[in-house]
């Protein structure tokens, strides 16, 4: 993601984060940036803010993307392996578009479908987690939220181990499996994989200029005063 960014003209005054924190290093790529997150975990307070600002190094506070806190806010939201977490991922979706501004960017990545495809075998599990998304679908869900310029595309890399346990560590701290189905991985010592494949879908879109519609039940309404009368 960071690569990707390298290449995007930007300047972002204030950043969400979504998921995973890679803190410092969005700050050595925006100094001035203030940095938010709805993770009350991350958040600093307005004491260690002070401290961190005169160490010159960043801080977070809060900020909700409820629809009762401050909408159009944001410049950027940087969202790093969340998507897969959520049943409703298009509801996520829904709440990024609401943090930012006109004209402002959302970058993201997450695990698609085939992630962990070894152990779903071997566990008996039949369905990805929970939101692993084609990225078409996510690509057709950004437009639907009002998006603009959705660009997606996916790579797989494959993780090797040396030991099953290591292996499941992992795919339990990503979600892949549950307690049960890494007892049932490990029952089976012979047939256990020693690698995990992940399926990584990265994502951007801008949000548009104006938004000239709102969407409510699946029906689009334009405000009169954004109707422009065409020149004959």
């Amino acid at each position: 993601m960071m690569e990707k960014l390298t290449i995007i003209k930007l300047q972002a005054e204030h950043i969400f984060h979504s998921g995973s924190m890679q803190l410092e290093l969005m700050h050595q790529r925006f100094p001035k940036a203030q940095h938010y997150c709805s993770d009350a975990r991350h958040q600093h307070s307005s004491i260690q803010r002070l401290l961190l600002q005169l160490l010159r190094r960043p801080a977070v506070q809060y900020h909700s993307s409820d629809v009762s806190q401050q909408q159009h806010f944001m410049d950027l939201v940087w969202s790093n392996l969340e998507l897969q977490h959520h049943s409703q991922p298009e509801l996520l979706v829904q709440s990024w578009e609401r943090l930012l501004k006109p004209e402002s960017l959302l970058m993201f990545a997450y695990l698609g479908p085939d992630t962990g495809k070894e152990l779903r075998v071997m566990s008996g599990a039949s369905e990805p987690i929970a939101g692993a998304w084609d990225m078409h679908d996510v690509g057709d869900a950004l437009l639907k939220s009002g998006f603009a310029e959705p660009v997606m595309d996916m790579e797989y890399i494959t993780l090797e181990y040396e030991h099953i346990d290591l292996l499941l560590k992992d795919a339990m701290e990503l979600g892949l499996v549950n307690k049960h189905g890494a007892e049932l991985i490990k029952a089976n010592p012979e047939l256990a994989p020693l690698k995990m494949t992940l399926e990584v879908v990265y994502g951007h879109a801008w949000t548009p200029e104006r938004r000239l519609s709102k969407s409510h039940d699946g029906v689009a309404t334009i405000g009169i005063d954004q109707i422009l009368r065409s020149k004959q």
